[in-house]
């Protein structure tokens, strides 16, 4: 598996992306996080993806992310991790998604500060 997941005490849903991240990767988040998705639909869940640790996320893995991403309009995304290749993805997420809740931020504190503040 190349992510972890967990809910924090806090109510904020922790994905790490370890190492590559593929379709099969994205689909079994899917089914790992849908009890918490359900919240996403009255705009009470919110994400810190951490990608410090990721590695390459293929197309089909972007596909299904991004097609979660539109379903799931209301909360908030903060990704943790400044590499070119995530400002990019985040970028690309955000044009084919016309979201403006998803964020990129170079630490932790500052992701957590602005998810925090839209509750």
């Amino acid at each position: 598996m190349a992510y972890e997941l967990n809910m924090g005490d806090d109510g904020i849903l922790r994905l790490t992306i370890i190492g590559d991240f593929g379709k099969e990767d994205a689909e079994a988040y899917l089914r790992e996080s849908a009890p918490f998705q359900k919240e996403a639909r009255s705009g009470s869940l919110f994400v810190l993806v951490d990608t410090r640790q990721s590695g390459k996320v293929n197309s089909q893995a972007r596909k299904t992310m991004i097609e979660l991403i539109r379903e799931n309009r209301e909360g908030k995304v903060a990704v943790l991790g400044l590499s070119r290749y995530v400002r990019v993805s985040v970028g690309f997420v955000n044009r084919a998604t016309g979201r403006d809740n998803v964020r990129l931020f170079g630490s932790e504190e500052e992701a957590l500060a602005w998810l925090k503040a839209g509750r």
